[in-house]
C-alpha cells in the first residue's frame, strides 16, 4: 500500500513502482514500421535516439528494462562523473578509432549536446559533474530531450532476433510477462545495448559481425595470498606498475591511492590496473613514490651504521603498513627500501564483477566505419556505446565514449533517409 512522506506525496513500494511501470508499457502501442530503431535504453541509446528524431527520422527505441536510462543513476556512485576535459587518446582501447569517431573537438561536441538538454556542470581536477552532484540530474535532462523528439520509448521489450530483410531490418520482440513475439521493421538499427547491463538477447552472428568476448573490468584485482594482503582495509597513496608475465620491464604505471583487501587491491588506480592485467602478471607497488631510494636510507639509517631503527618509517607509511615490511625485511635495510620502493604482487584476476564499471569487449571495431558507426559488412546497421568494443579508464571517458559515439550514429543513421 502507498505511504504519504512528510510533503505530503504518495511513496510507492519497489513491487508497486514496478506494477505501475509495467502497466504503462503494457498500453505503449509500437508501431509496425520506423526509420531508425534503436536497441538499449541506457545512456547511449537515449542519445543516440535523440539526435536520429532531431535529424528528422521517426525512432523507436526497445528496452528491455522497466525503465529507460536507469544505469545513468549508478555511475559515479551517483554523482555521475559525466565527461573529462581532457580526452586522452592513449586512455581508451583502440585509440586511433576512437580518435576517429572523436574527430577534432569532441569535447565542445559533447558539452553542447548537454548545454542544450539544459545541463550545467562544474569542474574538480579534471572531471566534469552536474552542478548538483547527482546523476538524476543527467537522465532527468536526457529524458526530457528524447520526449521531446517526438521518439518513441519502448520499455520492457526484450529483443530476441534482429535479421535483414529487402527494405532494411526485421527486429523481433517480446513484451515482459507475454511469451508471444512482435515484429517491428526499421530501415536502420542503432545496436547501443552492450556491456555490463546489456538488454538484449538476441544473437547477431547471422548478420556475420564479428565480436570479442566481454569480461568486467574498472573493478578490484585478486591477487596471490601474501602478507601484506593482510592489512585488509590499510590505504596508501603510491605508484602502481603492471608487469607483463615473462617480462622484466613494467607496460605501465600509475599512480593514485590503493586500498589493501584481503583478496588483493582496490582503489582507482587499481580499477585502471583491472582493464590491462591478466592471471600471471605481476603488480609492483612503489608505496613512497615521492621518496627516492637515497632519501629513504636517510630516513632509516640517519648515521650511516647499515641498520635502521624500529618505527622509522612512521612518518612515511601507515604504521601497521611500516611495521609489516620492518618485520619482512628481517633487519636488512636494503631489504626494506626494496620492500618499499617495489613491492610485487601476483595478480590471479578481477573480482567484484556484478559492481565493475563497464564491460571490456563487444562488436570488434574493425568491422564498422569511424565516421558513421555504420557496420562495413550489413549497410544501415550502426552500433555506439558499449556495444562495441571500446572501454576506457576511470574519470569520465567512458561517458565521453558513449555520449559521442551515440551522436555519431544518431546522426549517420538518420542521414540521406
Amino acid at each position: 500500500m502507498a505511504r504519504k512522506t512528510s510533503g505530503g506525496k504518495k511513496k510507492f513500494s519497489r513491487s508497486q513502482r514496478r506494477t505501475q511501470l509495467l502497466e504503462r508499457a503494457v498500453v505503449l502501442r509500437v508501431p509496425a514500421r520506423t526509420d531508425v530503431c534503436v536497441v538499449g535504453g541506457g545512456a547511449a541509446g537515449l542519445v543516440a535516439a535523440t539526435c536520429a528524431a532531431e535529424a528528422g527520422a521517426s525512432v523507436v527505441l526497445l528496452e528491455r528494462d522497466l525503465e529507460c536510462g536507469r544505469t545513468i543513476l549508478a555511475t559515479g556512485n551517483g554523482r555521475c562523473n559525466f565527461c573529462n576535459v581532457d580526452l586522452d587518446l592513449r586512455r581508451y582501447r583502440h585509440p586511433d578509432f576512437v580518435g576517429q569517431v572523436f574527430g577534432e573537438r569532441p569535447l565542445d561536441e559533447v558539452l553542447t549536446f548537454w548545454r542544450d538538454c539544459g545541463l550545467r556542470w562544474s569542474l574538480e581536477e579534471d572531471r566534469l559533474y552536474p552542478l548538483s552532484r547527482r546523476a538524476a540530474s543527467v537522465r532527468n535532462v536526457l529524458l526530457a530531450r528524447v520526449r521531446r523528439s517526438g521518439a518513441i520509448l519502448a520499455p520492457a521489450r526484450t529483443v530476441v532476433s534482429c535479421k535483414r530483410v529487402t527494405d532494411g531490418f526485421e527486429l523481433g520482440f517480446s513484451l515482459e510477462g507475454s511469451g508471444a513475439v512482435q515484429t517491428l521493421r526499421a530501415r536502420r538499427v542503432i545496436w547501443a545495448a552492450g556491456g555490463l547491463h546489456a538488454t538484449v538477447e538476441a544473437d547477431l552472428s547471422p548478420l556475420g559481425l564479428a565480436s570479442t568476448p566481454g569480461r568486467p573490468v574498472l573493478c578490484p584485482v585478486s591477487c596471490k595470498r601474501d602478507p601484506l594482503l593482510e592489512l585488509d582495509g590499510r590505504r596508501f597513496h603510491g605508484a602502481v606498475s603492471l608487469i607483463p608475465q615473462g617480462s622484466h620491464f613494467p607496460c605501465w604505471r600509475e599512480r593514485g591511492e590503493v586500498m589493501l583487501r584481503d583478496y588483493g587491491l582496490s582503489g582507482i588506480v587499481v580499477f585502471d590496473l583491472s582493464r590491462r592485467c591478466a592471471p600471471g602478471d605481476a603488480v609492483e607497488l612503489d608505496m613512497a613514490p615521492n621518496l627516492s631510494r637515497s632519501e629513504l636510507q636517510a630516513l632509516m639509517d640517519d648515521r650511516g651504521k647499515g641498520t635502521f631503527r624500529p618505527g622509522c618509517l612512521d612518518g612515511v607509511l601507515d604504521p601497521d603498513l611500516a611495521a609489516l615490511l620492518e618485520r619482512l625485511s628481517a633487519g636488512d635495510p636494503q631489504r626494506l627500501i626494496d620492500l618499499v620502493k617495489a613491492y610485487r604482487l601476483t595478480v590471479t584476476g578481477t573480482v567484484d564483477a556484478a559492481h565493475a564499471q563497464v564491460m571490456s569487449g563487444g562488436l570488434s571495431v574493425g568491422g564498422f566505419t569511424a565516421q558513421t558507426l555504420e557496420a562495413k559488412s550489413q549497410p544501415g546497421f550502426f552500433a555506439c556505446g558499449e556495444a562495441l568494443d571500446v572501454d576506457a579508464d576511470c574519470g569520465g571517458f567512458n561517458l565521453a565514449w558513449t555520449w559521442k559515439s551515440a551522436m555519431v550514429a544518431g546522426g549517420a543513421a538518420a542521414r540521406d533517409l
